[in-house]
């Protein structure tokens, strides 16, 4: 029955192996095809080599034909561990000296092999014996042969290992998977144990059959027709991804577009559990979004229908990228916005509302006053509305403040400037528009930083919050620079004043960068500055020491 069956098994091993191998190469951008490549077409001239063998008589040419034979055994273990790294999709967090590093141990072998007669350290002797017609050798393996044994049942292991960490913690269908290359690796290990133990009658090596099969279910795993395309290296390659973003919705998908994987709040968005979604292309579920993938931006805002509500999302495109360049897939990271979307629109309406039409309702209401101060003749009644007028001129000007930070803060921000030069000119203008006290300037000939002409109107409220506030004799605010806490990165430009200092209250509300009923700033010119220097990328302290000093710290260029 042995001598009936072995010969046309060993054929029929190394055709299907050649088949296996020219469709891996076929699909080659999958995870794992080309070491599956590889793997196979070894399988199979091992296959090949052993019916070669047994169609030859004489013990030379025999033990000839055996030492290719273990010359291409030496390959497979390296191979299966190769493919395991790409299949799992760790191959990326492998050092680049590993690859090469795996070969040492076969080329030794090899050496071994072929030089075997000067020391029969692989084989220590061989015996013909003949089965139904045919003779196959018998082989007496040597302490070479055994501790490659060792080393190559290391690297069977070791694969093994990173493929049921996969199946332990991946879905029910990449289970499957993973327990189909679990079984393809345990099918030739345990034939080549049984072999090499003398458990299977003498001469009869089952091993590149083992392999063969093996090959064909790693096939199976990775080309099955449901599956091609959404390999476990996509899978695993996004996981960090969702790591870094579990509060966002997060899709993962393959280089074309289907769904491989999503976190709870991305089934909601696709309306659809991931096991339902799974190879099904995203733009048959989420139009909206497969329009982002065409797209050249990373990142934009798209709008989506859900239950009959609209909701608006930041949506960014993240390319997953595995070993030498390849691009395996896209993860999708959609964040939420709609309810700061309706905080930015009602925020525009307040502030076009103040800074529009009540300030024009307001004007129109002090002229009313000035027509009624023309036909009163009663002091106090004049005072009352002069009192009227001052407190209009108040709130026009606050409109007025607030109109211009939001039209700072509107702009763009990311030029250089010179703060220095801006700032004498503004000073030779207009004196920083101050109708008393005294401002000087007492900064280096240049000084660059990062923040664009927003800062000129920054230090200029300063300046003006200074002056106003200011109730000695002789108002005087300086402008320099603290030397001791500047460097080539960063300087700290002073605003100092003598006047009576900020008030604790209005402090204690600018640190902790909220308002409340019972903590808040009497106006919004220190919130100005506030925002204006954290934008570009600066920060802001206020010192009350014999008045005020305020240390706004600037990036250089």
């Amino acid at each position: 029955m042995i001598g009936s069956l072995y010969f046309p098994l060993i054929f029929l091993a190394a055709v299907v192996g050649l088949c296996t191998a020219g469709f891996a190469l076929v699909y080659r951008d999958q995870p794992g095809a080309t070491p599956l490549a590889v793997f196979a077409a070894s399988a199979s001239l091992w296959a090949t080599v052993e019916a070669l063998e047994v169609t030859q008589s004489g013990i030379e040419t025999m033990q000839l034909w055996t030492g290719v034979a273990l010359s291409l055994s030496a390959v497979l273990p390296a191979v299966w561990l190769v493919f395991a790294l790409e299949y799992t999709g760790t191959d990326h967090q492998i050092p680049g000296w590993v690859y090469p590093g795996l070969l040492v141990e076969p080329v030794a072998f090899w050496a071994l092999v072929w030089t075997n007669r000067d020391h029969n350290l692989v084989w220590t002797g061989v015996e013909r014996i003949t089965y139904s017609g045919f003779t196959v050798l018998d082989v007496e393996y040597g302490l070479g042969f055994w501790g490659h044994q060792v080393y190559s049942y290391l690297l069977l292991a070791a694969g093994a290992a990173l493929v049921l960490r996969l199946v332990l913690r991946t879905n029910q269908l990449y289970r499957w998977q993973g327990t189909t290359v679990l079984a393809a690796v345990v099918l030739p290990l345990t034939l080549n144990a049984l072999y090499s133990f003398g458990t299977l009658p003498p001469g009869i090596d089952p091993s590149g059959i083992g392999y063969m099969l093996a090959a064909l279910l790693l096939a199976v795993a990775v080309f099955e027709a449901e599956l091609e395309g959404i390999a476990p290296a996509t899978r695993e390659a996004g996981r960090e991804a969702v790591l870094t973003e579990l509060d966002d919705a997060v899709i993962i998908l393959t280089g074309d577009g289907r769904i491989v994987d999503a976190n709870p709040a991305g089934e909601a968005v696709l309306g659809e559990s991931v096991g339902a979604a799974l190879g099904t292309e995203l733009s048959t579920l989420v139009p909206a979004l497969s329009d982002v993938l065409d797209g050249d931006d990373s990142q934009t805002q798209v709008e989506l229908d859900q239950d009959g509500k609209r909701t608006f999302y930041d949506v960014r495109v993240s390319e997953l990228s595995r070993g030498y360049g390849t691009v395996s897939g896209r993860v999708l990271s959609l964040r939420d916005v709609t309810r700061r979307r309706q905080r930015e629109q009602r925020l525009d309406v307040l502030n076009r509302m103040l800074r529009h039409n009540i300030r024009n309702e307001l004007n129109l209401v002090r002229g009313k006053i000035e027509l009624a101060e023309a036909s009163v003749e009663s002091e106090d009644a004049l005072s009352n509305l002069a009192d009227g007028k001052t407190a209009i001129d108040s709130i026009v000007a606050r409109s007025n403040k607030l109109g211009r930070l939001s039209r700072m803060l509107d702009s763009e921000q990311g030029d250089q400037i010179d703060i220095a030069a801006e700032l004498r000119e503004l000073h030779r203008v207009d004196g920083f528009d101050v109708a008393t006290g005294s401002v000087s300037i007492d900064l280096p000939e240049q000084v660059v930083v990062d923040g664009g002409s927003a800062l000129v109107a920054a230090f200029e409220e300063l300046v003006t919050n200074a002056i106003e506030h200011n109730d000695s004799d002789t108002p005087r605010v300086v402008i320099g620079v603290d030397e001791g806490a500047s460097d080539s990165s960063y300087v700290v430009i002073t605003v100092s004043d003598n006047g009576p200092g900020i008030e604790d209250q209005e402090l204690q509300t600018l640190l902790s960068g909220q308002e409340t009923a019972l903590q808040h700033a009497s106006g919004v010119g220190l919130w100005l500055v506030t925002w204006v220097v954290e934008r570009a990328g600066g920060t802001i302290d206020f010192e009350n020491d014999d008045g005020c000093t305020v240390r706004v710290r600037l990036s250089r260029p």
